[in-house]
């Protein structure tokens, strides 16, 4: 038996064919599913009557989230909704230096700055800003080493009292 030319291009068009449909094949990756610690502090953080308990439950998430299953971008955004919950909370902001400290200096750095400029540095919001301040200058003490950042968070610190 002769294999012509479109025996050939058939079982070309075939393996072309198999090969497309292994590629496009849709991901079938599972993410780890929040432990019952985060899920009962998300649940507290939706029923919660005023910001500040919501801010609350929402650190306790974004804590649970680093210690159980050590999702980082879970935790970081836990971290960022409790801020964005209660701007005024100097707590909220301690807490996620705290956790992020060591872990994602970086990606701490970024938030602190971010949240430096969208508070207004007076009224309510001042100790947040302080708080920040305070957080930005440890980082750069510490784990990002950087002495004149140092200083200058150290001058904004002092400068909010």
């Amino acid at each position: 038996m002769e294999i012509g030319w479109r025996h050939v291009l058939a079982g070309v068009a075939a393996l072309f064919i198999l090969f497309l449909l292994v590629k496009m094949r849709p991901a079938r990756r599972r993410r780890d599913t929040l432990s019952a610690e985060v899920q009962a502090a998300r649940e507290r953080a939706r029923r919660a009557a005023t910001p500040r308990e919501r801010a609350e439950a929402l650190c306790d998430a974004g804590a649970h989230a680093l210690r159980g299953s050590r999702r980082v971008t879970a935790a970081v955004g836990f971290f960022v909704r409790a801020m964005r919950a209660d701007p005024t909370s100097a707590r909220t902001i301690e807490l996620t230096t705290g956790a992020l400290a060591k872990r994602r200096p970086r990606l701490l750095e970024k938030i602190l700055w971010r949240r430096l400029a969208v508070l207004p540095w007076d009224g309510d919001h001042r100790e947040a800003a302080r708080a920040a301040a305070i957080g930005l200058r440890d980082l750069y003490r510490r784990e990002i080493r950087d002495r004149n950042r140092a200083e200058i968070m150290r001058k904004l610190a002092d400068s909010f009292g």
